[in-house]
């Protein structure tokens, strides 16, 4: 076994060692109690391990980042190692891909600052809206605060001092009846015909969320072991909070689902949300209808419930936690409906 010792100038005192086990050479690297382990072939690369080690423990403790680390260095170790085990790792992928593409990711760790965020953030206003941005200044500065926390490999997070961009007022677009029969026709969904193609499934799954409120990434997560048709319930494992839920299905939901049942596909739809959204927004464009989101079909789903079921049920039904964003983001009836139901 191979000892040895180091003391910084700042009185800080690192203890390594080396012990050839087996074969193979086992490295501890210890600080004021802290201690890294690790194994390796050969001797060289056990010495060459520690002396990095020793390095980077020894920055952590006197405030200094890597020397030459950039922007860019911790959002692509980020996006090696903690972006592939999210839901919805897909969509966090294309934003940090998308910011890697910014000068800002040549500026180092050490010297980014605050400003330079909001000078991108102010670039950024003029290409998308404000909610874009603002999800992309949350992800970014995720990668801060886990390079801070877990890493150590910074010492601050500039975006946590800028202000982010304003939401705009609360969506309320909701799809007409004239544009869903439309979208429908584009997409070739006939009620008669099993669902054969793709498009089609993808007319499907929108009807299906205008009857359910479910997301897109959870009506294409659907298998039929999580279906109990005698039940009229659909068991969604996991979604987008984390949480297990159940959703109760309409007998036109019911309808729809066995339409699938010939084709005997797994999962039920056969779709990707990447693609799923991909036909969807190429068929509103073919079809000039302006600004609607397949999402949009939440809104239309909770607003028709509502007039069925209380407040608390809804939010059971749609996973919400917050009966805030339900009220203000999803529920959108228009006055008319309302003073019907006041006589």
């Amino acid at each position: 076994m191979v000892y040895f010792e180091i003391h910084h100038p700042f009185l800080i005192s690192i203890m390594a060692s080396i012990t050839k086990r087996n074969g193979k050479y086992l490295v501890r690297v210890r600080l004021r109690g802290n201690v890294r382990t690790k194994t390796f072939r050969t001797s060289a690369e056990a010495k060459a391990w520690a002396a990095q080690t020793e390095a980077e423990i020894t920055s952590r403790a006197l405030g200094i980042t890597p020397k030459n680390q950039t922007v860019g260095d911790i959002i692509r170790r980020y996006r090696a190692e903690v972006t592939p085990t999210k839901r919805g790792s897909r969509s966090e992928d294309i934003r940090l891909a998308r910011f890697l593409r910014d000068p800002i990711c040549d500026i180092k760790t050490s010297e980014v600052m605050p400003h330079h965020f909001a000078e991108w953030r102010d670039r950024r206003l003029k290409e998308v809206q404000a909610p874009s941005v603002a999800r992309e200044l949350t992800t970014v500065s995720a990668v801060f605060n886990h390079a801070l926390r877990e890493w150590q490999t910074v010492t601050d997070n500039p975006i946590s001092k800028i202000n982010r961009p304003k939401h705009n007022p609360s969506r309320t677009r909701r799809p007409t009846a004239d544009e869903i029969r439309r979208i429908c026709h584009y997409l070739e969904y006939d009620e008669l015909q099993v669902p054969a193609m793709k498009k089609q499934r993808v007319a499907l799954a929108f009807l299906f969320a205008i009857e359910t409120a479910m997301r897109a990434g959870e009506i294409c997560g659907i298998t039929w072991q999580h279906i109990d048709l005698d039940r009229r319930t659909v068991h969604l494992p996991k979604t987008k909070n984390g949480n297990s839920r159940d959703v109760p299905l309409s007998r036109r939901a019911i309808a729809l689902l066995q339409k699938l049942q010939p084709l005997n596909l797994t999962p039920a739809f056969d779709l990707q949300p990447e693609p799923l959204s991909t036909i969807f927004r190429r068929t509103t464009r073919a079809l000039e209808i302006d600004d609607l989101h397949f999402h949009d079909s939440r809104r239309e789903a909770l607003t028709r419930m509502a007039k069925k079921v209380n407040v608390m049920d809804l939010a059971k039904i749609s996973g919400h936690r917050d009966i805030k964003i339900l009220l203000n983001t999803y529920y959108t009836p228009d006055a008319a409906s309302l003073a019907d139901l006041l006589d």
